[in-house]
């Protein structure tokens, strides 16, 4: 149990790192909406409206740390087996296995210049729904996919 423990704060630890990395570059380049110098009760979900204002190494730092939180988890679960589940890391890995970060972007970049009233979405839920989803053929947990798209 304690092992477990370790295992899930080093993974959280590496999470924030990778966002410390993302908002960092994003501090400096994007307007006050994300102010990374404030105290915050939570993390700051980044949307459409932040992303298209980013630079090009802004967003690769973001999936970079995407990729990071997956490739962490993959080497506990492989050095801890009994901690396998479906979740939604594991989700990630598989929609997103074997493809380049620049196509990632490229993909996120063109769903919010085709769809501009979406810029309000969250970064995540677009490469989730546009990227990862269909790859899918179970959902987090094994559970069905539904077809429906909630905001």
């Amino acid at each position: 149990m304690k092992m477990q423990r370790v295992i899930r704060l080093i993974c959280l630890l590496s999470l924030f790192a990778g966002l410390a990395v993302a908002g960092h570059t994003l501090a400096a380049e994007t307007p006050a909406a994300l102010d990374t110098s404030r105290a915050l009760d939570e993390m700051p979900v980044l949307t459409g409206e932040q992303w298209q204002t980013m630079q090009q190494e802004a967003k690769m730092a973001f999936i970079l740390g995407i990729g990071h939180v997956v490739t962490i988890e993959n080497h506990v679960v492989r050095k801890h087996p009994e901690l396998k589940r479906q979740d939604f890391v594991a989700k990630l890995d598989e929609g997103l296995r074997g493809m380049p970060m620049n196509s990632i972007i490229e993909q996120v970049d063109s769903y919010y210049r085709q769809n501009p009233d979406d810029r309000d979405l969250p970064v995540m839920r677009v490469i989730w729904r546009q990227i990862v989803k269909p790859k899918l053929t179970t959902g987090i947990a094994d559970r069905p996919l539904v077809d429906q798209d909630r905001r």
